[in-house]
């Protein structure tokens, strides 16, 4: 636990930690909230159904749906780069040498960042919840709307995007641990989600054997999760998989990051 304290410590002073998770949530209000009210209420192009359908995608009942649906595309660069910082975010200043000199046991480091990590993770993943909870009772209220609440759908849906969540946060982990750079892990992990994992997503539209290997990707993984509560969109379409696989890949990327990341941080160590 006192490792766990030292990294809460460290996040608590390193103002990154601050306004990530805070641009995170301004991508919410702006993307999942804002743009589409906007879109709803002034584009005179739209049908009645589709103008009804983005009226309801900004209501109460689908507070959890705009937060889990948001993750898929603008979460993954914000929590990669998290994981990132916490991995290799003190490699330059010294202070992981010095920790290490003060703690005989390496496994008990890298599972105090971990921890600090997932915590992290969870504290964002509520907060989002919240920042979408006021979005939408604003925007109900001045569209006159009433307000009702699922709350098997938000407890379904946050335990989904906190999977999702953990998952970028740890595959960021995982690069920094192996790169050693905050720089060339952030640029890894984001060209990774956006550039590799969307290039795969789009041709699979037109090459069909690639169709089979979009789940297998965080991001194709993230999406069956979101269309499972009624919103997500992924070049090419969301992936065919049965909800039980998109968990799984999900949960293999953690253990697979994870693993990776003590193998190089312990055969680091001992060299």
């Amino acid at each position: 636990m006192s490792t766990v304290d030292a990294e809460l410590y460290g996040m608590r002073h390193r103002r990154a930690f601050t306004v990530l998770p805070i641009v995170w949530l301004l991508q919410i209000v702006l993307f999942a909230y804002l743009a589409n009210f906007i879109v709803a209420m002034t584009v005179d192009g739209l049908t009645e159904e589709q103008r009804a359908a983005m009226k309801a995608s900004l209501g109460t009942d689908a507070v959890s749906a705009a937060v889990l649906g948001s993750l898929p595309m603008y979460g993954a660069p914000v929590l990669i780069i998290l994981g990132a910082l916490m991995a290799a975010g003190d490699e330059r200043s010294g202070i992981l040498r010095l920790t290490l000199s003060r703690v005989p046991e390496r496994a008990t480091v890298l599972v105090g960042k971990l921890t600090a990590l997932l915590l992290l993770v969870s504290v964002v993943i509520v907060l989002s919840m919240v920042t979408a909870a006021v979005c939408a009772v604003v925007f109900s209220a001045i569209d006159g709307a009433s307000m009702r609440w699922n709350a098997v759908a938000i407890v379904a849906d946050t335990a989904a995007s906190w999977l999702i969540a953990v998952a970028w946060a740890m595959f960021g982990f995982m690069l920094g641990i192996v790169t050693r750079s905050l720089a060339a892990s952030i640029a890894m992990g984001v060209l990774w989600a956006l550039v590799v994992e969307q290039m795969v997503h789009g041709l699979a539209a037109v090459a069909t054997v690639l169709a089979p290997v979009r789940v297998g990707l965080i991001s194709g993984a993230s999406a069956v999760l979101a269309d499972a509560a009624g919103i997500a969109t992924m070049p090419g379409g969301v992936p065919d998989a049965p909800l039980g696989i998109a968990i799984l890949v999900l949960v293999a990327w953690c253990i697979l990051s994870a693993g990776v990341a003590a193998v190089v941080f312990r055969a680091r160590d001992i060299r």
